[in-house]
């Protein structure tokens, strides 16, 4: 039983890991930790172990690690084998690990394994895009479908791609020249999302949401999702509410 716990977490990990990747590679992550510099002393022994007593099996990516981990918390884990996570953080990751609806692993495995991965601040990070706050950011929300139109065709309220801003696309109707779908986009000013988007609320006055990809901390906002309003917990943390 251990054996297939052992192989559906891995295969857990391996998804989370492409996530995280591609939140890190196309938003560049969370940018508003500040961490001390890494000696280069620090760095050389960093190197030493993941190819030692590491043996490469988890790669670092030293330039993001070095934005997301202090000295103190790298010489813990050179130490130990294991990134230092405070209480409250272990107890955040098991909850998420024992509400997990599809996979089913035993708790401490999860999270001793974790804790070899994540620092502290990455598996706030992967936590808190694991979120309703998050799936907004990342993938928007759905303002269901303009009448007259397919039903697979739904509008749109999300971040753009391209920039920071948050835009509302609308299909309007079909091209008669070339078949495809007419749509419009437009920037959604911060003192105006609430109106567009139901159930949307600032915590601290209108701001713009989508600036959590380079400054996490510097937009609180609500959710209310059939009735449920409270703020998840890695947001909690990361806007210090």
């Amino acid at each position: 039983m251990k054996s297939s716990y052992s192989i559906l977490f891995f295969i857990m990990i391996i998804v989370a890991i492409i996530i995280f990747n591609f939140i890190q590679n196309s938003k560049n992550g969370f940018q508003n930790y500040n961490i001390t510099q890494w000696s280069p002393d620090l760095i050389k022994r960093f190197n030493i172990y993941q190819t030692t007593m590491n043996q490469n099996i988890n790669q670092f990516n030293l330039d993001i690690l070095q934005k997301q981990a202090s000295p103190a918390e790298a010489e813990e884990y050179l130490k130990t084998g294991f990134w230092p996570w405070t209480d409250d953080l272990k107890n955040m990751y098991l909850k998420n690990v024992k509400s997990s609806p599809i996979i089913k692993i035993e708790p401490q495995y999860a999270l001793n394994y974790a804790m070899k991965l994540y620092n502290k601040n990455a598996v706030t990070e992967l936590l808190a895009w694991n979120t309703k706050e998050g799936h907004f950011l990342l993938y928007g929300a759905d303002l269901g479908v303009s009448e007259g139109m397919p039903s697979n065709l739904h509008n749109t309220i999300k971040c753009s791609p391209d920039s920071n801003n948050l835009v509302k696309k609308i299909y309007t109707g079909m091209n008669l020249w070339n078949g495809y779908m007419n749509s419009t986009t437009t920037i959604i000013k911060p003192q105006d999302i609430p109106k567009e988007m139901p159930g949307f609320s600032f915590v601290n006055g209108a701001c713009n949401p989508c600036v959590a990809f380079d400054d996490a901390g510097s937009c609180p906002f609500k959710l209310n999702i059939k009735g449920y309003d409270s703020i998840s917990e890695p947001w909690q943390k990361i806007w210090n509410l």
